[in-house]
């Protein structure tokens, strides 16, 4: 039986990189996976990202772009890309360029055996600050979920719809990092999951969005929204199958 892809893509000006990974994402998952749709979410980007993807889309039939009205944050447009996805299994990839979309194929051979497939970034290209960070969530999210998570925030990640079906209740809607949620929810849920090394890359163009202060405001106030979300968990009943 076939199994069909939905690829979610966040995107808020990334006009030197968007392009080209929509691109290889269009060029290369079919190869591996029936009935791909690629959607991407613009978080309204003020570059030249929206004339890129209104183009993509026009040229390329698995590309849909939803552009957001305002500017509402990286975990809302994940959460927006979420709620469209109709494929069986939904891969979630950030739109930097610092993966290498090749390395898909090590996540999907894996599907049978695990319902979430998260990349672990080996040898990261980022900054101390955002390391040193990732980090923290990292023991936190292990510490919460009961079970070593070494990448739990990677925006590599590959998981079954039924997986997010199962969370969606626990997730607020306005979740800064539902891309931790699910991987902390997973675990505590009984799903089947697995970490596979991935590559990472430097930036191609631009830098990271976030600063070294808000960053840490930003991280405070998700690792506020994992513990409530762990509490919710807690009080619910068991996963039936």
């Amino acid at each position: 039986m076939s199994e069909t892809l939905s690829v979610v893509v966040p995107v808020w000006n990334e006009e030197a990189t968007i392009g080209t990974l929509v691109e290889e994402l269009d060029a290369q998952l079919p190869s591996w996976a029936e009935g791909v749709e690629i959607i991407v979410v613009d978080d309204a980007s003020r570059d030249k990202t929206p004339a890129i993807l209104a183009s993509l889309a026009d040229e390329r039939s698995r590309v849909r772009v939803i552009r957001s009205n305002e500017n509402r944050g990286h975990g809302a447009s994940v959460l927006r890309g979420l709620a469209e996805a109709s494929g069986d299994w939904v891969f979630h990839v950030d739109s930097d360029g610092q993966f290498v979309v090749s390395e898909f194929v090590e996540l999907w051979k894996r599907r049978h055996q695990f319902d979430l497939v998260l990349g672990h970034r080996v040898h990261r290209h980022d900054p101390m600050h955002r390391l040193v960070l990732s980090r923290v969530v990292a023991v936190a999210v292990s510490l919460l979920a009961g079970r070593r998570l070494r990448d739990p925030n990677v925006p590599f990640k590959l998981f079954r719809r039924t997986l997010w079906e199962d969370l969606r209740p626990f997730v607020s809607d306005g979740s800064l990092a539902p891309s931790i949620l699910i991987a902390a929810g997973a675990v505590v849920r009984g799903w089947r999951v697995v970490e596979v090394p991935v590559s990472h890359q430097a930036r191609p163009a631009g830098r990271a969005t976030l600063r070294a202060l808000r960053l840490l405001h930003f991280s405070a106030r998700g690792l506020g929204q994992l513990l409530w979300f762990r509490l919710r968990l807690r009080a619910a009943p068991p996963r039936e199958g």
